[in-house]
């Protein structure tokens, strides 16, 4: 079958030297000197039309003759990848002839011609599974009967997400083989459709089927995410629904309660200090993380009460400061307080890394106290976080020296870039020198610490 393709000659076979606009095309390989690009027109959404432009150049610059527009035609190749599910569609035929007198006998060197928009949003489209038998149908001029069966019409078929599209033309020549040129690979995103247009069935439909995207994987799951956040307020009852239905997937909690955090409103920190109380803590960590975008003293304030009451080995001080840090650009004091107190590497590093953006004295005498941290990891950050702080105080300078007698070659390496930066000296150390260069270096700058200290 040949689509029926509507197409604006006003704005197709329009004409123009190839300037930067052109040359950033995905253009596709050269096939008999003939090269193809692929174009959008306008923004693509679930159901909505789906409009493209094809241009054509000659690609070595000579002039390069084309069948007539009734022997040539082409189709369309999609592909989206949708988490653990991949699926690709080529449509039905699409006809030159659409373009009418806006088909060139040839192309000439130089200029790039651009045909279209063509919309191709009714169009049959066929499964990836069928491509060799629908492509040699296609190739050898077969009619409709030698076809396999359609999927179904590319409106209908894709889904929000992001997509790949490539356009392959044939050109058929008398008793030779068809010359296939196709363009370039398109990235495309589809939006999700206009939610509050739809009518009540429609708008159960839609938004119950995205609530089962959340299953299907983690990368589901994040598309699903994305496409919440762009509708907002109008699918948060269907979202708060899902997040408390404790037989989904793991991975799909996470999400949903991280698309919780993601649409601010007063129903979303509720949901969010209910979920404080989930064994699971996964999800509490994502609270602890996201759940400050809100902005919600009444969460907030939910949000200090649970890691203060949280055990020692908890990580929900960790991700609690990270969410601060990252989010909000601050830290409260209970929350960094719990952070230096964890049974958590992880906790203790991050509020080193708070410390040094918020470097007050009582800040640097706890990064100094770091120094000292039974963890290799911890103490390495300290160091690193002190040489940025600029402070070249007797105490940061000595603690550093100190330090150098605790274990962990990366460690005493964080510790002397610190001191080379503080005391402007360029002693470095290096892990994988031998082992007389390296108590060498520790050696040095002992020393020079035992000359400076009486002089200070």
């Amino acid at each position: 079958m040949m689509l029926a393709v509507t197409v604006s000659t006003a704005q197709g076979g329009t004409a123009a030297a190839p300037g930067a606009d052109v040359e950033a095309l995905p253009w596709g390989p050269p096939a008999a000197g003939i090269q193809s690009a692929l174009s959008l027109e306008g923004s693509l959404t679930v159901g909505g039309p789906f409009r493209f432009h094809l241009v054509l150049r000659s690609a070595a610059g000579q002039t390069v003759g084309l069948p007539p527009a009734g022997k040539a035609f082409g189709w369309l190749l999609i592909a989206q990848n949708l988490g653990d599910a991949k699926r690709a569609y080529y449509s039905e035929k699409v006809p030159m002839t659409a373009a009418g007198a806006a088909w060139p006998a040839e192309l000439s060197g130089g200029r790039a011609v651009s045909l279209g928009p063509f919309d191709v949003s009714g169009a049959k489209v066929y499964s990836s599974k069928v491509a060799r038998e629908l492509l040699t149908a296609y190739v050898s001029g077969k009619g409709d009967a030698d076809l396999p069966n359609a999927t179904g019409t590319l409106n209908k078929m894709l889904e929000t997400g992001r997509a790949m599209a490539k356009f392959t033309l044939c050109l058929p020549h008398e008793g030779e083989t068809p010359t296939l040129v196709t363009s370039g690979a398109l990235g495309i995103t589809i939006a999700p459709p206009d939610v509050a247009s739809l009518g009540p069935d429609a708008r159960e439909t839609f938004l119950s089927n995205l609530m089962t995207e959340f299953d299907r994987g983690p990368w589901a799951g994040q598309q699903a995410h994305d496409t919440c956040v762009q509708l907002g307020k109008i699918v948060l009852p269907h979202v708060l629904k899902a997040v408390f239905e404790t037989g989904r997937p793991s991975h799909a909690r996470l999400w949903l309660a991280t698309t919780v955090a993601d649409i601010p409103d007063p129903r979303s920190a509720g949901a969010l200090i209910r979920l404080l109380d989930e064994p699971a803590g996964g999800v509490q960590n994502v609270v602890a993380y996201h759940g400050v975008k809100q902005r919600s003293d009444r969460l907030d304030q939910a949000l200090l009460a649970k890691v203060k009451a949280s055990p020692a080995t908890s990580r929900l001080a960790a991700w609690t400061l990270l969410g601060f840090m990252v989010h909000r650009g601050t830290v409260p004091e209970e929350v960094l307080k719990a952070g230096l107190e964890s049974d958590d590497p992880r906790a203790r590093g991050t509020a080193a890394e708070v410390l040094a953006a918020h470097a007050s004295e009582t800040n640097i005498k706890r990064l100094v106290a770091l120094l000292a941290d039974p963890n290799e990891r911890v103490r390495g950050i300290a160091a690193k976080m002190l040489g940025q702080s600029k402070n070249p105080a007797p105490p940061v300078l000595g603690a550093l020296v100190k330090a150098l007698d605790l274990p962990g070659e990366s460690t005493r390496q964080r510790i002397c870039a610190a001191l080379s930066e503080l005391a402007r000296k360029d002693l470095p150390y290096d892990p994988a020198a031998a082992e007389a260069g390296r108590a060498a270096t520790l050696a040095a700058w002992k020393a020079w610490w035992a000359q400076t200290q009486p002089r200070r």
